[in-house]
């Protein structure tokens, strides 16, 4: 009998348990939206395909956003605002989505922070180093979590690039990273349909905050480090020449210094001739060990000084996977675990961007030290 018993009773506790489970699981998550331009809108779609989620709120300044996204997301008759912090106020509001201009990013998520809500921000946490330290000061206090929009941490071909670098050894001891993102000119009519924020370097962040950070996030996830210092040059090459810091620069590279002595050399460059077969554009990172190199992106490595044919180790099929990050912020939520891009990436990853910048501005080498915050 005491045997039946306890069988009886342990059943029973692991019937609650997985009641629990699947209860939590299927737990109503209502999200705002915040900032529903293009990235925002693009949001909202990844958004619309979870399950038991909720939209009930949109926010912009933008009566026309406004309109399109509660048409959306009209099946769940959302709400519509122009001031973010009335969105905050709404006790039946568990998440939000931040895809404003970047120097709105660190202010409306610490405040979200601080009301309770867990938030999803768009890259770059910050403009500035105080802006980073504020979301930074905000996320330590707050019993919930940001989830930061670095892209490229949600591609199952980039996590098994990494895995295979820093638990597998393939490369045994990593020595240098040289990446890159290049494109042909922007046509003028491209540059003109941006919208002022983005060309405007005190808003943006300039090209490497707004646009390089995904890149550079990469590249310290590779390293598993942070940079300790950083130089650089870039400018404003089309349609004339302008120094750096007047108007969004066009191209640039930086070299960066790593903590465990590791080196990046990044280029990004809006100059490239799009038949140039030598030097592939868009987007590539080459990582140099003591085994081989690794070209992360195509999923090859080569062995030592040729001593072996290039092998595929990330297959294809991985490759072409796409990313769903907002799936990774709401299993977080519900499971209650930390994101794999939490505010530490976040604030890593736009500290990175911008000491590259001032060192393009400054003409001079700048240290992690120098921009006074602690990760």
């Amino acid at each position: 009998m005491k045997e039946d018993r306890r069988r009886f009773l342990t059943g029973g506790a692991a019937a609650l348990a997985a009641t629990r489970m699947k209860a939590q699981a299927e737990k109503e998550i209502r999200t705002a939206m915040i900032g529903i331009g293009n990235r925002g809108s693009g949001l909202l779609k990844q958004v619309l395909t979870e399950r038991n989620i909720t939209v009930a709120a949109v926010c912009d300044i933008d009566s026309q956003a406004r309109d399109k996204a509660q048409t959306a997301a009209g099946r769940d008759n959302p709400r519509a605002f122009t001031d973010y912090r009335q969105v905050l106020d709404l006790k039946d509001v568990d998440a939000v989505v931040i895809a404003t201009p970047c120097d709105l990013h660190a202010e409306m998520a610490a405040a979200a922070l601080e009301a309770g809500k867990y938030v999803y921000c768009e890259k770059p946490l910050g403009i500035t180093p105080e802006q980073v330290k504020r979301a930074l000061d905000a996320s330590r206090r707050a019993r919930t979590f940001l989830q930061i929009g670095q892209q490229l941490r949600y591609f199952p071909g980039m996590r098994e690039a990494v895995r295979l670098i820093q638990e597998e050894k393939i490369l045994g001891v990593p020595f240098v990273i040289k990446a890159q993102r290049h494109s042909t000119p922007v046509p003028l009519e491209a540059q003109l349909r941006r919208p002022a924020w983005y060309k405007d370097v005190r808003r943006s962040g300039d090209l490497i905050v707004e646009n390089a950070v995904h890149n550079l996030d990469v590249c310290n996830w590779i390293t598993g480090s942070r940079p300790t210092s950083a130089y650089g040059h870039g400018k404003k090459y089309l349609p004339e020449q302008k120094p750096a810091g007047s108007e969004m620069m066009d191209g640039f590279s930086v070299e960066y210094v790593y903590d465990n002595d590791m080196h990046l050399d990044y280029s990004q460059l809006y100059l490239h001739p799009r038949t140039l077969k030598m030097l592939p554009n868009y987007q590539w990172y080459l990582v140099f060990g003591e085994k081989g190199t690794l070209d992360v992106t195509q999923g090859v490595l080569y062995g030592i000084q040729g001593t072996a044919e290039p092998k595929e180790v990330v297959p294809q099929d991985i490759r072409e996977r796409r990313e769903n990050a907002m799936s990774e912020f709401y299993a977080c939520i519900r499971e209650g675990r930390k994101p794999v891009a939490g505010i530490e990436v976040g604030a890593t990853a736009a500290l990175t961007a911008i000491m590259g910048r001032e060192a393009i501005y400054r003409r001079r080498m700048v240290t992690w030290k120098e921009l006074g915050v602690e990760v």
